[in-house]
């Protein structure tokens, strides 16, 4: 498993520079919008952090396996299963997290408009990020990279947009009557099952 890990990684290489300056830019430029501590404002900061680093990194690994089609087939033949594949993705999904918390409390000691890094911020960014991968993973597994870019593409513009112009204070009020423990079990629960699903679906297709 560590050995799929490290190969997602090393086809990141190039990309990496790019995904830190966003990691890091994101909660920066959004919070330089309020001129005060805003626990809204901060938590839509990491949000859009996480979901722009892990989307871009998912979908840059994806495009990466559809121009090498026989890659799949290929690890196959040595002790990777189809099961193995599918589950360090969802493990590459928690790396990234854990990156985008660390970069977002370095931000924390340099932008003074950013809430402190704490569960009452990571879980429920955790717990809304997790459903929309939970979803979007199955579906790329399903439909593949070409047919899956609108669903990409709605995430990475029309979320972001959607969420800018809803209103977000009731957002959260709706996500603070669930407790931290609810939110962390059902995110992993989601992502749980998602995994089933995508090796279901991934065991199924022909390499």
């Amino acid at each position: 498993m560590a050995a799929l890990i490290k190969k997602d990684f090393m086809l990141l290489k190039k990309y990496v520079l790019f995904i830190i300056v966003i990691v890091f830019a994101l909660p920066a430029a959004l919070a330089a919008k309020s001129n005060e501590v805003n626990m809204v404002q901060s938590t839509m900061a990491f949000a859009f952090e996480v979901i722009y680093s892990e989307f871009l990194i998912c979908r840059y690994l994806a495009m990466k396996e559809y121009q090498y089609p026989k890659t799949a087939s290929f690890l196959c033949t040595l002790p990777y299963t189809r099961n193995m594949q599918v589950a360090s993705k969802y493990l590459i999904y928690f790396i990234v997290f854990a990156f985008c918390c660390t970069a977002y409390w370095i931000d924390t000691l340099f932008v003074p408009n950013l809430i402190r890094l704490s569960s009452d911020l990571v879980i429920p960014v955790l717990f809304a990020v997790s459903i929309l991968y939970s979803i979007y993973m199955p579906v790329q597994y399903k439909f593949g990279y070409d047919k899956s870019k609108l669903i990409f593409m709605f995430l990475l513009i029309a979320f972001p947009l959607f969420i800018a112009k809803a209103n977000t204070t009731m957002i959260m009020e709706v996500l603070s009557n669930i407790t931290i423990p609810v939110m962390l079990i059902l995110a992993l629960a989601a992502l749980a099952l998602s995994v089933m699903v995508s090796a279901k679906i991934f065991n199924g297709k022909e390499l």
